[in-house]
């Protein structure tokens, strides 16, 4: 027999402060992402090879690609964590019996 534990939904508390952890590393890796392409931009390539240029291009796309992707799920995930606490705190004040 297996028993079935009762899920709960989190607190606004935890979910805030989950918010605020997520924004704070979107924050973060935003910065960081706009280093890099500034670096990147600033700095030329030193070879007149062809494919070498072609290889150090796709690096610097993907590099930039994966930076700018990461900024993206943690802004969207803490933009979803604060729209899950109103959400929780507005069905609290809408189911509570007068």
């Amino acid at each position: 027999m297996t028993e079935q534990a009762q899920v709960t939904p989190p607190s606004p508390f935890k979910n805030l402060t989950g918010a605020a952890i997520a924004a704070t590393l979107a924050t973060v890796l935003y910065a960081f992402t706009n280093m890099v392409a500034l670096k990147l931009a600033a700095t030329p390539l030193q070879t007149t090879n062809t494919l070498a240029n072609r290889i150090a291009n796709i690096v610097r796309t993907v590099l930039l690609a994966m930076g700018s992707g990461a900024t993206m799920i943690f802004a969207i995930i803490a933009i979803g964590l604060v729209l899950l606490t109103l959400k929780q705190v507005v069905s609290s004040f809408s189911n509570k019996p007068q």
